[in-house]
């Protein structure tokens, strides 16, 4: 089976040595469809100039694009209000964006919970917060498959707790997180911060129904462009939070002395931000929506599951996270055995096969299960039955080559 919507994604029809490409590595960002390419050419083309401060025509008309971007956004993940709605460069700078907000209201002794499985964005800035206000960081470990318990989440979250960071999809293992479930069960007035950089572009994502309380996620894994993220924030602590990237549109007034800052959102934007990228990441939803995306999950859980019975059949082959309980998407992690997962990702290459490998920004689980890193396929909505058949034909190659 081949993916219809494979011929929408102009780079996908480019050979890379007279060999097609096979993209696996969405988990790492996604391809663009024409559509999002044609909108920021045509913006840069007919729409270009900067936002909010201009009273002409062009300015009004760019402000008019971006601020129905955050509208879409809204509506893409059912915020209450666009004032929840905060565009960022990337998923990391929101992490960091509310981890250096709370610096100045957690104390020492309060905790933050997060896990081994978290990307190192969803990890070193409450790393680095607990250090400086000597909070209490509390780390979910791993069991031997890989795998983080739900239950083990729950029991670690006690009343000192301000705080649960957690990824919503793993980026490692694809592991998926049932992020209502432990929050009801945990029966806490912990708030939950949710990496949804993985999970925003495999499944619907309803911050209302999950009941976070943040939630960032970046456009490039959405089949939008980079550079441009989001954070999401219920608006009454947001409200209360202090802006912590300070300059040119994040103010009402400045005094020499003092300065009063805007109302949300634009109390937490400091700067030009990247319009043409905003107006992409709209495209990018409206795309989606289009093509019903959400119906593409169960087929992307089924690709994986072929792909992990085919590298069982293979053998000699380590799979990381794997477990027939665990809910789990579009990504397999694993190891040759006696091969390096570099030299793998290289010779697949020479097949058009591209994949991901190293410690996927995740050293904590790598060190854990004891291995430098892994590869790592991951799956889109442009992929198919075919690309897994195109893979495991040129993995044989390769392990033969290697050994």
């Amino acid at each position: 089976m081949t993916s219809i919507l494979k011929s929408d994604f102009p780079i996908l029809q480019k050979k890379i040595r007279d060999e097609n490409i096979t993209y696996l590595d969405t988990a790492s960002s996604s391809q663009k469809p024409l559509a999002v390419i044609n909108s920021i050419s045509d913006f840069y083309l007919n729409s270009y100039e900067n936002v909010h401060r201009g009273m002409n025509s062009l300015s009004i008309d760019a402000t008019e694009a971006f601020e129905g971007t955050r509208e879409t956004v809204r509506k893409f993940i059912n915020a209450k209000s666009s004032n929840e709605i905060i565009f960022t460069k990337n998923a990391t700078e929101g992490c960091n964006i509310i981890a250096n907000a709370f610096s100045s209201i957690l104390k020492e002794g309060d905790e933050i919970i997060t896990t081994e499985l978290e990307h190192h964005s969803n990890f070193l800035p409450w790393q680095s917060l607990s250090k400086k206000n000597n909070l209490n960081l509390k780390i979910i470990s791993l069991n031997k498959k890989g795998i983080i318990s739900e239950e083990d989440i729950i029991n670690a979250i006690t009343d000192k707790t301000k705080l649960v960071a957690i990824s919503q999809m793993s980026n490692v293992t694809g592991q998926i997180f049932d992020i209502k479930n432990i929050k009801k069960k945990s029966n806490s007035k912990a708030l939950f911060f949710i990496d949804g950089c993985q999970s925003i572009a495999h499944m619907k994502v309803d911050v209302h129904d999950l009941d976070c309380d943040f939630f960032v996620f970046s456009s490039h894994k959405l089949y939008g462009p980079s550079g441009i993220g989001v954070l999401y924030g219920k608006e009454s602590i947001l409200n209360n939070l202090p802006a912590v990237v300070l300059g040119g549109g994040m103010i009402t007034n400045v005094e020499l002395d003092d300065f009063t800052p805007a109302l949300l959102p634009n109390k937490f934007e400091a700067g030009t931000p990247p319009i043409e990228a905003t107006v992409g990441l709209s495209t990018a939803i409206n795309y989606l929506k289009d093509k019903d995306f959400y119906s593409f999950f169960d087929y992307e859980i089924k690709l994986r599951t072929i792909l992990i019975e085919e590298l069982k059949i293979l053998g000699n082959i380590d799979i990381y996270g794997n477990d027939e309980y665990t809910p789990a998407s579009s990504i397999v992690s694993f190891n040759v055995h006696g091969k390096n997962h570099n030299d793998i990702a290289t010779f697949l290459d020479q097949y058009g096969v591209m994949i991901r490998s190293g410690h996927h920004c995740c050293q904590p689980f790598m060190k854990k299960i004891n291995i430098p890193g892994s590869c790592r396929v991951s799956f889109g909505i442009y992929n198919s039955e075919e690309d897994i058949e195109i893979f495991l034909k040129s993995l044989k190659k390769t392990i033969k080559l290697l050994s």
